[in-house]
């Protein structure tokens, strides 16, 4: 499985996935998410966990592309769910003589059920799009915005700016935990190995961030203009599958 440091890397295919034009694929997310906000039941969890399903088996993902979940996010989750448990609440299962509330451990369930959905509409969205193509969509979806005069080229900009620079410093954090842990134990106090650790991310990014400038100086800037559409059949298979599941989350709402 790969790092955490990777869970936006692109993997390259040919699926009708994979061809979708960017702009289409982000309106697919950004209405199943609105969709799924107004009432996340178990229906509308079951929708989304159903298109990362249908998204990663129609993107003939490899399986090592699923990350690895840290060992503080396993940790958390589990306190989570048993402070859940604690707290009990209805509906109550009988345990012999016992009637133990389940109701706090559901709505924890049901929380990271839908929070890891999300998340992997997200990676989804990530493993199948190149990131350099994702300012072309924010611009498309922010036009409005341009009618009462806001700033939306500068905000497109940053965006562009962030997704470019996310691979570099990943690699870099990716490079310093091999570091950290290849340093002899007990050589340095904890906290001074701490300070230590983040000089050196803020010397990393540093250096990261004026590369990047001088590149894009270069290159005459960040204003370069956004890349056509190409609508094709795989735009209008992603949108029907997009609409059908908004359709059933409004409906069983």
């Amino acid at each position: 499985m790969i790092s955490a440091t990777q869970l936006l890397r692109h993997v390259p295919g040919s699926t009708v996935v994979h061809r979708a034009d960017v702009r289409t694929k982000v309106l697919a997310l950004t209405a199943l998410v609105f969709a799924v906000s107004f009432d996340p039941a178990w229906s509308s969890i079951a929708a989304v966990w159903t298109a990362v399903v249908v998204g990663f088996v129609a993107a003939r993902l490899p399986l090592r592309a699923l990350p690895a979940a840290p060992r503080i996010l396993r940790w958390s989750i589990g306190l989570s769910l048993l402070l859940g448990l604690v707290a009990g609440g209805e509906p109550f299962v009988g345990l012999g003589p016992l009637d133990l509330g389940v109701g706090g451990l559901l709505v924890e369930v049901r929380f990271f059920a839908l929070s890891l959905g999300l998340l992997g509409l997200t990676l989804l969205l990530g493993w199948t799009t190149p990131l350099g193509d994702l300012p072309d969509a924010a611009a498309w979806l922010l036009t409005p915005l341009r009618w009462v005069r806001l700033p939306v080229d500068d905000v497109v900009a940053g965006l562009g700016l962030a997704v470019r620079a996310l691979p570099l410093m990943a690699d870099e954090l990716a490079t310093m935990r091999a570091l950290w842990d290849l340093r002899p134990r007990g050589s340095t106090p904890r906290l001074v190995a701490a300070f230590d650790f983040a000089a050196t991310a803020t010397t990393s990014a540093t250096r990261r961030a004026i590369e990047l400038g001088e590149t894009m100086t270069n290159r005459g800037g960040v204003g370069a203009p956004a890349r056509p559409a190409s609508w094709s059949i795989a735009d209008v298979l992603v949108g029907l599958v997009a609409a059908a599941l908004v359709a059933v989350v409004i409906s069983l709402g």
